[in-house]
């Protein structure tokens, strides 16, 4: 029995501005989280942030411009952090259990915590996020990302 696994590199350069190289499927995604109120954000299937809503940027506190340079997601500049009292920043296999990066690869729908260091101050999110796909292809071509706070801002 042949066994295939799906390998997506956690860390590399993003391809460039303006959507360059964005599936087509993920078009219609990229308007809705864009136009969307809820704080979510919409990864490529190589990990790179290709939307984000206002309140998402906001409350991660990602730059104005993130969705238009599309770095990785684990490239964007947050810093993860683990659930210890030191709150030491997670190492690249605890990085790849983060909801947004495990339904891609999983492709199904994941949730976790996520814990990152805004300022200085630790914030804690539940994130919840679900692989996109565009028949015939049975590779997920995206995911889509919900972060809701836990906790004081």
């Amino acid at each position: 029995m042949t066994q295939l696994e799906l390998v997506i590199p956690l860390r590399a350069t993003a391809p460039g501005p303006n959507g360059r190289g964005l599936d087509p499927a993920l078009s219609t995604w990229r308007a809705a989280v864009t136009a969307s109120a809820d704080a979510c954000l919409l990864l490529a299937a190589d990990t790179r942030i290709v939307a984000i809503s206002l309140e998402a940027r906001h409350i991660l506190g990602l730059a104005r411009d993130v969705d238009a340079v599309m770095p990785r997601f684990l490239d964007a500049g947050l810093r993860f952090l683990d659930f210890s009292a030191g709150a030491h920043p997670l190492v690249d296999s605890e990085l790849a259990r983060l909801a947004p990066v495990q339904a891609l690869q999983t492709d199904a729908l994941e949730r976790s915590l996520m814990r990152i260091d805004h300022r200085g101050v630790h914030r804690t999110f539940d994130v919840t996020a679900s692989p996109l796909h565009s028949p015939p292809r049975l590779d997920a071509v995206g995911s889509l990302a919900f972060f809701t706070p836990m906790g004081p801002a």
